[in-house]
């Protein structure tokens, strides 16, 4: 009986251990009842992200960055300092860096991005985006559209807002730092292929 007792007691707190453990981006529940869950909804950026109803990730300290200085928008965590990224949001602004990302401090001259941080944040990245949070986010309502869902850059972008370019800044990707060749669309992972009708892609993103 005491072993039995014993036992029940670990169960119920390896249980709890693994429910204080879960995010809103790692529960198998569609927490803003928009179809896609966890990982395949356009909102998470990671398991430990714990705001599946937004661009942010509801974990202390993170995106806290200045968009004077991004670091690697897939750690969950603001800073430099574990990925060794720090990179101007201007650098993924086609024109004229806009005065309120810090246009100011922008010298394009400073826009290479360092092998440590391709070595720790690229692995990170989600599908369609790089490194900094420049996605390309493909919808039946919108196409094809390279916007910075980086709360530093467009604090008020969601999926509702893709097409406003004054919400959801239009931007560029960077090339040494990024997931390659692919979009998200529709809440999943499709190979970018250039050759292939939008319309097509989709329709295989949801089936």
């Amino acid at each position: 009986m005491r072993i039995l007792c014993l036992l029940s007691i670990g169960l119920v707190l390896l249980l709890s251990a693994g429910v204080a453990d879960a995010t809103q981006c790692n529960d198998g529940i569609d927490n803003n009842s928009n179809g896609p869950v966890d990982l395949t909804d356009w909102y998470c950026k990671s398991e430990d992200d714990n705001d599946e109803g937004s661009f942010l990730s509801g974990l202390p300290g993170d995106d806290a960055n200045s968009p004077a200085a991004l670091d690697c928008w897939f750690d969950t965590n603001s800073g430099s300092g574990d990925d060794g990224c720090s990179i101007h949001a201007c650098c993924g602004i086609a024109g004229e860096c806009p005065d309120e990302l810090g246009g100011a401090q922008f010298d394009p001259e400073q826009c290479s991005v360092s092998q440590q941080c391709m070595d720790n944040c690229q692995p990170l990245v989600k599908a369609g985006c790089d490194c900094f949070g420049c996605c390309k986010i493909c919808t039946p309502e919108n196409g094809c559209l390279d916007v910075f869902v980086n709360p530093a850059v467009s604090p008020g972008c969601s999926i509702g807002s893709l097409s406003d370019p004054l919400v959801c800044l239009p931007c560029v990707q960077n090339n040494d730092c990024r997931y390659q060749d692919s979009v998200f669309a529709s809440g999943f992972e499709v190979a970018l292929l250039v050759v292939e009708p939008l319309g097509r892609i989709l329709e295989r993103a949801t089936r």
